[in-house]
Order: structure tokens, then sequence, then C-alpha cells
């Protein structure tokens, strides 16, 4: 047992059975109590000068107090949903300031704005009831422009299971309008929408084919960032249309020294998923991934290195400068990364010992986060390399064991 003291008040208390937050709260109770007291029999005068260290000591106990037991309610879980988020203005936690944020909200860039700089909105009760008829409100002003950017403001919002249907109706709704406007839509407006219903997964074959169609007159149009969103989108909803990838490869080729990193991987990875073939393209992103390769993190090269295996487009000097960017980050690779890497290396013959052994020194200590595909791709790739490796193979059957219920028979016939 310990005790503490606080003015005229001892607390006797068991440390095993008392949370510190709760024993700060029960603290300031007394001492403020003490303070009325006092106040009331005119002990003490009302103070009017700034507050001392140890009254703001005390307030900051009470907040401490609230944060730490206001678990229940819409506060409670907007404030835990929006713990350490950055934003643009700053972190909104309390629900009444966000839904009177949301009520005077004038047009579609304002609520968007909100949305944007308050991601966690949807956990939220209260402000999802005063959302939907904002939205209501806001729809028949909407422009083309307005609904691209709203809905890529809701794309980006992170959604609890309670609010999915809410914010699915909310997307489903939006894009509909979007379609019967989408000749209005810019290519920036395009490309955001599409990208908007593919990052929530939302399927609307309708949309994509209007998409498209509205997409290829003003394809010339599209920036690198456009160009790449676009085909990524077709390619995560796997929706396949080859005139929009012919004319994507098409406006992309003259201005492909335009394309940042991530823009490169994951065109060719787009392409590579929809097994849509356009060698001049792969061609011509290897001559401009080359001199930047040194800017492709882990993920950009594992794209790029296993999209051009996939499309079995050969370019030995890329895999060569893959190879001595991916070394000195190596530590960096997720075990999906690091397997995709040795994979498309084994795919295409391509000689790397260095690049190997570093793989499988990163790989064995994080071997229990590999599931049955990375560790079959994995293995396979060693083998078909000749590449020996004793140890990675001991850790690689060490990790199956326990999961070899997981592994399809593909898996099993390449481990």
């Amino acid at each position: 047992m310990r005790s503490l003291t606080t003015g005229s008040c001892k607390i006797r208390y068991y440390p095993s059975l008392i949370s510190f937050q709760l024993l700060c709260a029960v603290v300031f109770t007394l001492a403020q109590l003490q303070t009325e007291n006092a106040l009331a029999f005119g002990l003490l005068q009302q103070p009017t000068r700034r507050p001392s260290q140890s009254n703001r000591s005390l307030r900051f106990t009470q907040q401490l107090f609230a944060r730490s037991y206001d678990r229940g309610g819409d506060q409670g879980r907007a404030r835990k949903a929006n713990h350490r988020q950055r934003t643009s203005g700053r972190v909104v936690f309390n629900t009444e300031d966000l839904v009177q944020q949301i009520k005077s909200s004038r047009n579609c860039f304002e609520l968007g704005k909100v949305l944007r700089e308050n991601p966690s909105l949807f956990f939220s009760e209260d402000s999802i009831r005063t959302l939907i008829p904002k939205v209501a409100e806001l729809k028949p002003k909407m422009s083309a422009r307005d609904l691209a950017g709203l809905l890529n403001a809701l794309a980006k919002a992170r959604v609890p299971p309670r609010s999915q249907k809410v914010h699915e109706k909310l997307m489903l709704v939006l894009g509909e309008l979007a379609g019967r406007k989408i000749e209005d839509l810019d290519e920036r407006g395009i490309a955001m929408t599409l990208n908007a219903f593919a990052k929530k997964g939302f399927q609307d074959s309708q949309f994509f084919e209007m998409a498209a169609e509205a997409a290829i007159p003003i394809i010339d149009t599209f920036t690198s960032q456009g160009l790449s969103i676009t085909v990524n989108a077709f390619a995560k909803m796997d929706h396949s249309h080859p005139a929009l990838f012919d004319e994507v490869a098409k406006a992309a080729i003259p201005i492909i020294h335009t394309f940042e990193s991530q823009h490169l991987s994951n065109t060719v990875n787009a392409f590579a998923k929809m097994d849509h073939h356009h060698p001049m393209l792969f061609n011509e992103v290897a001559k401009a991934a080359i001199p930047i390769i040194d800017t492709f993190n882990s993920q950009s090269l594992a794209n790029t290195v296993n999209a051009f295996a996939k499309m079995d487009h050969q370019h030995p000097m890329l895999f060569d400068e893959v190879a001595k960017a991916a070394i000195p980050i190596i530590d960096t690779f997720k075990s999906k990364e690091l397997a995709n890497t040795v994979n498309a290396f084994a795919k295409m013959d391509h000689q790397h010992p260095m690049l190997f052994d570093e793989v499988a020194n990163v790989a064995i200590p994080i071997i229990d986060t590999f599931n049955s595909q990375d560790i079959a791709n994995t293995v396979n790739a060693f083998a078909k390399m000749d590449h020996h490796h004793p140890m990675l193979f001991d850790e690689v059957a060490k990790a199956a064991i326990p999961i070899i219920d997981t592994f399809n028979s593909l898996d099993v016939a390449n481990t």
C-alpha cells in the first residue's frame, strides 16, 4: 500500500488496483473541492492573475482524465480515430466543432476540405447525420469538378464497419451523378473519380466504360500522373479496356521523361495485371527508369521487375540497375516485395548472386511474415537460379510447417 497527501487529505491506495489516470482524477477532484470550500468561506480570494503552474498542471490532469475515460460515444470514437493524425489545418477531436464545420460549408469545395482534414469523420454518428443532408442540399449545384473532388475526399476517409453502408451509398449516389456529367470532366477529374472508385473497390462497370470513352478523345491532355492513375484504377478493378490502354501508351511515350518513379512502376504494373502487351511502352519505361532508379522505393522496384517478368519482356540493363538500387535498401522490402523480386529475376533467368544473398539475409529474420505464396515463390526462385542458401531453406521449412494447410497445390509443388 502507498499513500499520497493532497492538502489536508491523505489517500492510501494499492498501485495494482488503481490506474495512474484514475489516481490523478481523484487528486484533482479533492484539490478542487478544497479550493471551492475555501472560496465559499472566504479563506481564498478569486485569482485575477495568470494561472500558476500548479493550476495549469491540474487542468492538464483533468484533460488527461477526460481523454482516458471518455471511451464511449461519438467524441471518444472520433478522438481515438484521429489520434496522431496530421492534417493541413488542425486535428478536430470535438464532434460539435466538426458538425458545425459541415453545417457551415457553403459549397462542395468547403465540404471537401472538411472531409480531407477529418478523414475519421465517419467514426462519428452525429457527423454522418449532418453530412448526409448537407450533401443532399449541395447536390443540385454540384459541377462535374465538384463531384470529382468530393468523391476523392470520400475515398480517403477511414470508415469503420458500422458506417460502411452509408459511406458506400454516398459514393454510389455521387458516382451516378458524376456519370451523367462525365463529358464535363477534364483529365484530372476523370483520373480522380476513377481512382476514388478503385481505392474503395466499388465496382461500377458502366461508369468505367463511360470514363474510358470520355478519356480517349482528350488523352493527350493527361499528365503523367493522370495516365498512371487511370490505367492503375482499371487494373485494380480488373476492368479490361484495350482501346484505352493503347491510347494511354501512345500518349505516355512522348512524355515518358516526365513520369516519376511511382508513375512508371504503376503504369507497367497495370499493363501487366491486365495482360496488355505493349513492347514499345515497356522499352521506353525502362529507358526512363534507369537514370532515376535511385528514386524508386522498395515497392516500385519490386513492381517494376515483376511487371517486366509477367510480360516476359527482356531488359537486362534494367534488371541490373534494379538490383544495384535494391541492395542498399533491401531491409525496407516487405515479404511480398522480396518474394516478387527474386521471382521476377528467376522468371527472366537473370543471374545476380549478390541480390539473392541479400534477400536471403533479410528474409530469414522476418520469415514468419511470409504467406504460403511468398514462401513458395522465394524458394522456387532460388532453386531455378541454382542459388544455394541452406539456412534460408531451413528457416522456410520451419515457417511453412505451421501454416502448411494454407498452401495450395501450386504452392506445395513450387516449395
